[in-house]
């Protein structure tokens, strides 16, 4: 269902005890064109949401006091409609109670992906994050192989392809989701194939986890929720490069 919010949220509160990494971090958002309001620790964000609600909520994970799931928690009482999302140098692989997770140091494209991403699902998917200092394993869609494709595809045709790719591989997620085990592990080889060939390396990696199998029913729900991220995350990481 449409929330009715634009891509880029107007009024953002900013979390974090370190004031370094807040002024950054507001200084960033500040350059996508949200207003900024600043708060030092997780009470005084609680206080500032329950008195004005903001539009997005991007608080750090790791700080004293009111922080983590018990910090989104009390968010999500005080500002239900806000987006919520997590900084951390080091992100977990999943986090209850976030929209999304983002890897410090921030970046002006990551914002605008977990703006675009989670303002689209509200859903209550948080991103997989990066979890290598490999940039080349951390890729959404590898950058090798998609200049090998840009030079032999004209860029409609590549635009094709990929739109081709993502339709299937959400097709495949949607008949998974009540598929026997059997037909789950085909359908994630068959995904892991398709992403490889197209440079989709989260995808495939995701694809290939399922494929491996899972065997607790909502870890399998999960993961295809992640895979299902992901594929509006290339999406998006296409249409730029694709720009470029």
């Amino acid at each position: 269902m449409d929330s009715g919010r634009s891509p880029t949220p107007r009024r953002v509160l900013a979390v974090d005890d370190d004031p370094v990494s807040l002024a950054v971090t507001a200084v960033l958002l500040e350059a996508e064109g949200c207003v900024v309001i600043q708060a030092e620790s997780g009470a005084q964000a609680l206080d500032l949401a329950r008195s004005d609600p903001p539009d997005c909520i991007l608080a750090d994970l790791r700080m004293p006091g009111l922080a983590s799931t018990e910090l989104a928690r009390s968010l999500r009482q005080a500002a239900p409609r806000a987006l919520l999302l997590a900084m951390s140098a080091t992100p977990p692989p999943h986090l209850d109670g976030y929209d999304a997770i983002l890897k410090k140091p921030l970046s002006p494209e990551g914002l605008r992906v977990a703006f675009a991403v989670s303002s689209g699902s509200r859903n209550g998917i948080a991103l997989a994050p990066p979890l290598s200092d490999d940039p080349k394993a951390n890729a959404v869609i590898d950058a090798d192989i998609f200049d090998r494709l840009r030079r032999a595809i004209t860029p409609e045709g590549l635009a094709e392809v990929f739109s081709v790719f993502l339709n299937d591989t959400r097709g495949r997620i949607i008949a998974m989701r009540s598929a026997d085990e059997a037909t789950i592990r085909r359908e994630a080889h068959t995904i892991k194939g398709g992403a490889s060939m197209v440079g989709a390396l989260q995808i495939s990696r995701a694809a290939a986890a399922i494929e491996s199998g899972i065997d607790d029913p909502d870890d399998r729900l999960r993961k295809l929720d992640e895979m299902e991220a992901l594929c509006r995350f290339a999406e998006i990481i296409l249409r730029q490069r694709l720009k470029a």
